[in-house]
């Protein structure tokens, strides 16, 4: 007998089944996916497919609305009821009854964080200090000019208007000392704004206080001399041996003081007027100490003020140096 003929071997590697109506194309495509007669499918889905996908975003959409809700009314939680301004005010607050200390004219965008102060003693009277962004002395005139523009317009009514030219004297003109044949800077020292913030001036029995002890004798002796002691009281001096005995500084005004008057800050809105903050200003005379980085600290005084150097609470602290034309 012949050999008879085997199975025939099988192809290896798996075979791809082609779906049903892969092959449609144009009108017939479309019609399929509207409405596919043999699986029940409208729009590539059935309807118990429809009804899974509705219920199930409509379950999402509830809860995610509900959250969006209870968010919402957490944050209506915070809100004052029935007065201005923010909820936690003053003692409730983090900042609390202790304003920080600000200084102008701020250093440029680039220096941001910088608080040093450095400049030539001499300049020309006409030095371009363009739109201020530079180190140039009267780059300095012109940040400390664009400022003191907020103080050209009247200030919003319930506020006491503060006039830099009458109250800062030659600190509150241009170029405020920046620039000219002898150059002698002038430095602004602003409280930062707290809400609502009453200062209560200081007084005698302050001085005596533990806490106090260390609150310069030049204060004392001033606030002495003054009459009318409804005041802040700004004193200013080195913060080292050496930068005592160089500084030679003159406030503007001169009693050092910033009225009562001007408080508190009760916001500004509904009108383009703007609350005018107080000011002191001091003039730095470098006669004595140029070319010497001079380390510069400026306090306010008022009753229950805290002097924490760490977080420059109730305090400022920056660094003047002076250089002749030819070193820089």
């Amino acid at each position: 007998m012949g050999a008879g003929k085997g199975p025939e071997p099988q192809a290896l590697g798996g075979t791809a089944i082609k779906p049903v109506g892969w092959d449609r194309t144009g009108w017939e495509a479309f019609r399929y996916m509207i409405w596919n007669p043999d699986t029940g499918e409208v729009l590539t889905r059935t309807p118990l497919s429809w009804a899974k996908i509705t219920v199930f975003y409509c379950i999402y959409y509830s809860c995610l609305a509900a959250f969006w809700i209870a968010c919402l009314n957490i944050f209506f939680l915070t809100l004052p009821e029935n007065k201005a301004g923010p909820k936690w005010q003053k003692g409730d607050g983090l900042i609390g009854n202790n304003p920080g200390v600000g200084l102008r004219p701020k250093n440029t965008n680039e220096r941001i964080d910088s608080q040093m102060f450095k400049l030539v003693s001499s300049t020309a009277d006409d030095e371009d200090g363009g739109d201020g962004e530079c180190d140039k002395n009267a780059c300095y005139a012109v940040r400390m000019r664009k400022f003191l523009e907020a103080y050209d317009k009247p200030a919003m009514e319930g506020y006491q208007a503060f006039n830099p030219t009458a109250e800062l004297g030659p600190c509150g003109t241009f170029p405020y000392g920046f620039t000219g044949s002898e150059v002698q800077p002038c430095i602004v020292v602003k409280f930062n704004k707290i809400w609502d913030w009453i200062p209560t001036p200081i007084a005698a029995e302050d001085f005596d206080l533990e806490e106090n002890k260390d609150w310069p004798a030049g204060l004392k002796a001033h606030w002495d001399n003054q009459v009318n002691k409804d005041n802040i009281w700004v004193h200013c001096e080195g913060r080292n041996a050496a930068d005592k005995e160089a500084l030679d500084i003159t406030y503007f005004p001169d009693n050092r003081g910033i009225s009562t008057k001007y408080f508190p800050y009760i916001g500004e809105f509904g009108s383009e007027n703007k609350y005018h903050s107080p000011l002191v200003a001091i003039k730095v005379d470098p006669t004595n100490a140029k070319g010497q980085l001079m380390h510069i600290e400026c306090r306010a005084y008022f009753k229950g003020v805290k002097h924490v150097t760490k977080t420059k609470e109730g305090l400022v602290q920056f660094e003047v140096i002076v250089t002749d034309p030819l070193v820089n």
